[in-house]
């Protein structure tokens, strides 16, 4: 019998992890690794030929193993005429699936992580791809200004508002944007002096703090399927005091009833033998 139970793996719930074990109890494949780890052919088949197929000796070994219960709970257990063998091949099976379920568990959450990991390296990666280019467009865009700045002798930053004394004009240059290269000669060689020589585009790139502290957490998962378990044994198998089959109350009830009705009839057909013959003799 098996009771859910938490597992400390990202992304796995309690339900989750339960419903995985009762899928998995039923798998084909997982019966075969059972089989061949537990060397189990010569007692399933033991008369099998080269013509024996597998999925024969897998139909047989499914209908020995009964699965059973409601909601939260599983009631596992088989047949067998080795008492000592079922209750030992019930337990295994429950800690072979219990196994298999958290190592599958384990390793689809491992997967799951590693590809968030590699999405967020990708998009950290691309976002400073990004950066750099357009960094590198504000550099010849720099450039050029400062090409304009030297050849209208620009040295020094211009405040276009003094410039140009027509207050229409005045309004046009508010509303429109200030060409670069009233920054001036010094000011665009600074900005470009320090764009080129930047040596991280990191501090600028907006949202990339926020990704390389999901990269670090992603990262700091560590798990295995050691000592994890996706069920709780609430009881485990154990040899029945009393035989299942054959049932030796039912077959001694039966052959009383049995016997006392043959003898009732018995009685009556001598009895019938004896009035005819004695019917004949008369």
């Amino acid at each position: 019998k098996g009771e859910q139970q938490t597992l400390g793996v990202p992304g796995v719930t309690v339900s989750g992890a339960f419903a995985t074990f009762k899928r998995n109890l039923s798998s084909r494949s997982l019966q075969k690794r059972f089989i061949e780890k537990y060397d189990l052919l010569e007692i399933l088949a033991p008369n099998r030929t080269p013509e024996t197929r597998d999925i024969e000796i897998l139909e047989g070994f499914s209908k020995m193993i009964k699965i059973g219960g409601e909601g939260g709970s599983l009631l596992v257990s088989t047949e067998s005429d080795d008492p000592e063998f079922a209750a030992k091949l019930v337990n295994d099976y429950v800690s072979f699936f219990d196994l298999e379920t958290v190592r599958g568990l384990v390793s689809n959450a491992r997967n799951t992580i590693a590809g968030q990991i590699i999405d967020i390296e990708y998009t950290i990666a691309s976002k400073r791809q990004m950066t750099k280019l357009r960094r590198e467009d504000q550099v010849l865009r720099y450039q050029e200004a400062f090409e304009i700045a030297s050849t209208l002798g620009i040295k020094k930053r211009v405040d276009a508002t003094n410039i140009i004394q027509n207050t229409q004009m005045n309004v046009d240059i508010a509303t429109a944007s200030t060409p670069l290269y009233y920054l001036g000669i010094e000011a665009l060689t600074a900005e470009i002096d320090i764009l080129q020589n930047r040596k991280s585009d990191d501090p600028f790139i907006s949202g990339l703090r926020d990704l390389q502290e999901q990269l670090a957490l992603l990262r700091s998962f560590k798990f295995s399927a050691k000592g994890m378990h996706s069920v709780n044994i609430d009881q485990a198998a154990y040899p029945p005091k009393n035989r299942i089959k054959p049932n030796r109350r039912l077959i001694v009830s039966l052959g009383t009833v049995v016997g006392l009705f043959l003898g009732i009839f018995l009685v009556f057909f001598v009895s019938f033998i004896q009035n005819q013959k004695e019917a004949h003799s008369a």
